[in-house]
């Protein structure tokens, strides 16, 4: 079985637990790292670096030795997902705890930093698909999502349109009623950064997409409330509307300049 392995010093618990799985599973099945070396497309030296804890693995790795050691691949990708989701996890002040980020819901969000904030959470319920698997699901229902350009939209670096929003939600296999939400959020972040207001038509449209979501069990809470949100903007509308003209010369604005 060869020397001793050290210890494991991850700087990241999940990430210690991982490592210290990889190498439970290694030692139950009675192998070396160069025998699982011969049963993979690894060096071995790779291998031992998984089980090292220093730094997050690819799931390849860990996949590969799991199947060599006739492991569990659920659980494997369950122990990986959740050391990387938490590397994605920015670094806390000396001397404070280290938490998860806030989980957001659509009525939080206040920003697109929010909702690319969402998608790495859709992302990580749905086991860090890549964003070549991303892509290849969209194309399973006519979407793409191609990695170069999400990458960006990830990283802020590109801008985030609805239509890759709603794609790369599909693709994370978000429920329909949870996309019709996050399709309102997205609008109202939209909207407010254009300093355009939410109007009752927007919320009408959102609520005809609902209403063909709803048999697809939607909630009925969810149709209530935007139904709720519908009449207000629509009130709103209306008051605006029948407002009486500013009186002249009360408005601010400035007429034009007589000529001498």
């Amino acid at each position: 079985m060869g020397r001793r392995e050290n210890p494991i010093e991850a700087d990241e618990p999940a990430l210690g637990r991982l490592a210290a799985w990889l190498r439970e599973q290694r030692e139950q099945a009675g192998l070396t790292y160069r025998e699982i070396a011969d049963r993979t497309n690894y060096h071995h030296t790779t291998l031992q670096r998984a089980a090292k804890g220093q730094r997050l693995p690819s799931w390849a790795v860990v996949k590969a030795i799991a199947t060599a050691c006739d492991a569990d691949l659920k659980t494997a990708r369950k122990k990986w997902s959740h050391a990387k989701y938490w590397a994605h996890v920015p670094r806390a002040p000396a001397g404070q705890p280290r938490r998860a980020p806030r989980r957001l819901n659509p009525d939080h969000v206040e920003s697109f930093a929010d909702l690319r904030r969402v998608m790495h959470e859709m992302r990580r319920k749905a086991e860090w698909p890549s964003l070549e698997d991303l892509d290849e699901r969209a194309k399973e229902v006519g979407d793409r999502l191609p990695p170069s350009t999400m990458a960006l939209v990830l990283k802020g670096e590109a801008p985030l349109h609805k239509p890759v929003f709603t794609a790369f939600m599909r693709a994370c296999r978000v429920k329909e009623h949870r996309i019709v939400l996050w399709q309102a959020a997205w609008e109202r972040t939209n909207n407010a950064r254009a300093h355009v207001p939410m109007t009752a038509r927007t919320y009408q449209r959102e609520f005809n997409r609902a209403m063909k979501s709803s048999a697809h069990s939607l909630p009925t809470e969810i149709l209530f409330k935007l139904w709720v949100a519908m009449k207000t903007n629509a009130a709103a509308d209306r008051r605006d509307n029948t407002a009486p003209p500013a009186a002249a010369g009360h408005s601010g604005a400035q007429g034009p300049v007589p000529s001498a």
